[in-house]
């Protein structure tokens, strides 16, 4: 009787921790959800706040609703509905996923993103708004927010704190908040890169894995990933070279290495047979063929790894990449020499980080960042959109190298006494968590949140002010299409009159010629004074004219 009490009593305990178990986990499943909620919060915030678009966002709009095609016209008058057009869904025009999938073989990107835009720009026809690219955005956000919570869960072997404190940094940093203010297809191109992380990682921490189990969505994944953004190859590239190396070396599975190569290839396939322009546009497109001629040349290699590495360092880090490395640089030889001087390398609770999983995210992200330093565009601060699907593992390789390494040292260097060590782990999470928070909350003050061009504020109120006010456009001939970078403000007016500086004829329009107050949009080049005295001449009612604005590659002037 005394033992069937002490059963009963054993089955009660661990029946207890089990329900403890599954409360703790429902508790934190639901912090992660609050988390996420403020996140988007102030992802509403910001997207309030952003006041224009960068010409590619314009580009995104204009390619995914195009209805005739945008055109620059000389000494002709275009009215204000007929180039808006061209930026939204005209009614009965929606879903056209065949004309989206046309127009971008024309150009040097795949058209999933396009899709997604499209459909949301769809079932808001005639509406031209920021909200709609934002929001597909912050779409993308949260599921890449799940993805990165489940990656950091397997990877540091399911420790809840540390994976909430990488999910916590991760929402609140400046550089990945502008990937949701920016209307392109890099946002959802992080979503199938941590989707293809977290499958191979899965595939390593499970004990009893099934191939097909992992093979079907990861072949998903890559037909989704490259019909997204052609960077996907890259990371999966290397994402595969590092996992089949682990089969074979490790697991000695060279039939599963087989079986995997076949169904990334035939993914592959499906996407090319599916789309294929993206043959031309990788080997023979403008980008392709540059890409290719600025990888092969190794003299620019210095140059472009510090250049990407800086905006990193700038925007993810805020500044201490170099101190984050060296910390763990020196616990990692303190924590070495200890393991020498003790004699042994066995028994390590603290260390917090899978090593498998881990340096094969770590091989893979230093992989597809090598490679796009080489090949990416160098256009300043907004040229963080190429390195932005790993910026969220390079952030949690990072803070869980630190984390492991401060809890394995507390492990070797402290005494086993009145809870020390747990005391000095739960410390070094507060420090870590805090200190990144802190660098988010700087870069947020601090404008690293780009691509919200809030000067464009001032100058849409200006457009406005004057709807109703004759508005001539001196565009320069050589880049006629930079016209389209101000079309948010263009729009404001009722009709546009464009003029060509090549063209030194004076206008005879009568608006124009009649007019005793004109509004002048004139492109920043070396005929821009001479076109400005062409209108002069044109109209002799006007005395003069003044410099009202200043703005990228253009100038606006009143003339009276």
């Amino acid at each position: 009787m005394v033992e069937k009490g002490n059963h009963n009593k054993k089955w009660n305990g661990s029946r207890d921790m089990a329900w403890e178990g599954k409360k703790a986990g429902r508790l934190w499943l639901a912090a992660l959800f609050i988390l996420l909620c403020l996140q988007v919060l102030l992802l509403i915030y910001f997207g309030s706040r952003k006041a224009g678009f960068h010409e590619d966002e314009y580009y995104s709009f204009y390619s995914t609703n195009r209805t005739a095609g945008l055109y620059e016209p000389d000494r002709e008058w275009v009215e204000r509905d007929v180039f808006r057009k061209e930026f939204v869904v005209l009614p009965g025009e929606g879903f056209r996923y065949g004309l989206v999938s046309m127009v971008q073989s024309w150009d040097v990107h795949p058209p999933l993103f396009y899709f997604i835009l499209h459909t949301a720009c769809s079932f808001f026809p005639g509406v031209f708004s920021k909200w709609l690219g934002i929001g597909v955005n912050m779409i993308a956000f949260c599921i890449n927010f799940v993805l990165l919570s489940w990656l950091a869960f397997m990877v540091t072997g399911k420790d809840r704190k540390l994976t909430f404190a990488v999910a916590a940094v991760y929402g609140w940093n400046g550089v990945i908040i502008s990937g949701v203010m920016f209307i392109r297809m890099y946002e959802w191109l992080t979503v199938f890169v941590l989707l293809c992380a977290c499958l191979h990682v899965r595939a390593m921490v499970e004990k009893d894995r099934s191939m097909r189990k992992f093979l079907l969505p990861l072949m998903a994944v890559n037909f989704c990933g490259f019909l997204t953004q052609y960077y996907y190859i890259l990371f999966l590239f290397f994402m595969a070279s590092g996992f089949c190396l682990w089969e074979l070396l490790w697991r000695k599975k060279w039939i599963n290495c087989m079986k995997y190569g076949m169904a990334c290839g035939f993914s592959l396939l499906l996407a090319i047979i599916s789309y294929p322009a993206s043959l031309s546009h990788i080997f023979r497109g403008y980008r392709g063929t540059g890409a290719a001629s600025e990888f092969l040349n190794a003299g620019n290699t210095g140059e472009r790894l510090r250049f990407f590495a800086g905006l990193m360092n700038e925007y993810l880090f805020e500044g201490c990449l170099g101190l984050w490395l060296l910390l763990i640089a020196v616990m990692a030889a303190m924590i070495k020499i200890r393991e020498r001087r003790m004699g042994r390398k066995e028994n390590r609770p603290g260390l917090h980080t899978g090593a498998a999983p881990y340096f094969l995210l770590l091989f893979a992200c230093s992989g597809y960042f090598f490679t796009v330093s080489k090949t990416a565009l160098l256009l300043y601060e907004t040229s963080n959109r190429y390195q932005l699907p790993v910026y969220g593992i390079v952030l949690l390789l990072v803070m869980a190298a630190l984390y492991g390494l401060w809890s394995r040292a507390a492990s070797l260097f402290l005494p086993d006494e009145g809870g020390k060590k747990e005391k000095y782990r739960k410390m070094g999470m507060v420090i870590l968590s805090a200190a990144f928070l802190l660098g988010d909350i700087h870069g947020l003050f601090t404008g690293k949140v780009i691509f919200l061009y809030e000067e464009d504020r001032g100058y849409m109120e200006y457009a406005m002010e004057n709807a109703d006010t004759p508005v001539v456009v001196l565009y320069n001939d050589a880049t006629p299409y930079h016209v389209w970078w101000r079309s948010q403000e263009l729009m404001q007016y009722e009709r546009v009159y464009f003029a060509s500086q090549g063209n030194p004829e004076r206008i005879t329009d009568d608006v124009v010629c009649d007019s005793g107050r004109l509004i002048v949009y004139a492109a920043d080049y070396g005929t821009q004074e001479e076109s400005l005295a062409m209108i002069l001449e044109s109209n002799p009612d006007l005395e003069g004219y003044r410099l009202a604005a200043r703005m990228g590659l253009w100038s606006v002037f009143e003339f009276e």
